[in-house]
């Protein structure tokens, strides 16, 4: 991929962001997903969910994929959002998953589990993992530390 020489549609279907501060839709969770793939199945819905360790939950509410998220998804915890979040890049399916902060409202074990588990499921997507922690560290080709930086 040369993205110098793509368009700007190109290169969105290139790269899914899932972005700390990322938009959460006041609808379902099932629309929220959908926005990333329109014509996924449940199937792939909950194996998104699955593969950002919010099955589970999703599974337990008594609306499942019909449960409302909220203004800005203010019904769900902060993780829950970022996690869902998370489940809407990796459905994309894009070639380059960017993620930002995606265990920021997370305890260590569940951050730990959930980068491994991102980093399964990326198969042989690209992975740039942007985070202050040391979760899914480990994983990474190449680790660039930013020390100094100003704005």
């Amino acid at each position: 991929m040369r993205l110098r020489h793509d368009g700007q549609d190109d290169v969105r279907r290139a790269i899914a962001v899932a972005g700390q501060d990322a938009h959460l839709f006041s609808t379902t969770i099932r629309e929220n997903l959908r926005l990333a793939k329109p014509s996924a199945s449940d199937d792939e819905l909950f194996e998104a969910l699955r593969e950002a360790r919010l099955l589970e939950w999703v599974e337990q509410l008594p609306e499942g994929l019909d449960t409302l998220v909220g203004e800005e998804g203010r019904e769900l915890s902060g993780g829950q959002r970022q996690r869902l979040v998370l489940a809407r890049a990796l459905l994309t399916g894009a070639p380059v998953l960017v993620l930002d902060e995606p265990t920021a409202h997370l305890d260590h074990a569940t951050a730990k589990a959930l980068v491994e588990d991102i980093f399964s499921a990326a198969g042989s997507r690209t992975v740039l993992l942007i985070t202050h922690r040391p979760e899914g560290v480990d994983l990474a080709d190449e680790v660039v530390v930013l020390r100094g930086w100003r704005t």
